[in-house]
């Protein structure tokens, strides 16, 4: 598969880490298994990761084709309409908001728990 997105692998590596809960870049490190500076040059710099490591994201529950490719394999028949809006209305927005309106969603789903 041809990666057209190269410049932001980094920054969804970022992404999938936080939706998962990994909040520090020594927890990643921990997982793969590296230092802390190799998830710098991972997230900052866009540093390929290998085959290994990709294998140990997923065991980790990380969407690898989202973070090589920016793809999901969610279908669209699984969602209503109303979840597809959602997810293409998110593509949308510009990378550096998406993690604003995530935690504006976060919020209003909270309050009925």
């Amino acid at each position: 598969m041809k990666n057209d997105d190269l410049n932001n692998r980094g920054t969804r590596l970022r992404d999938e880490r936080k939706r998962l809960g990994i909040n520090t870049q020594e927890e990643l490190a921990e997982i793969l298994q590296v230092k802390k500076n190799s998830i710098v040059r991972y997230e900052k710099h866009n540093a390929p990761l290998d085959m290994d490591q990709l294998d140990l994201l997923e065991d980790h529950g990380f969407n690898v084709a989202y973070i090589l490719w920016g793809s999901s394999d969610v279908k669209n028949s699984e969602l209503s309409e109303e979840e597809l809006k959602l997810i293409e209305l998110y593509r949308q927005t510009r990378e550096e908001m998406r993690s604003g309106l995530v935690s504006l969603v976060e919020t209003y789903a909270n309050q009925f728990k």
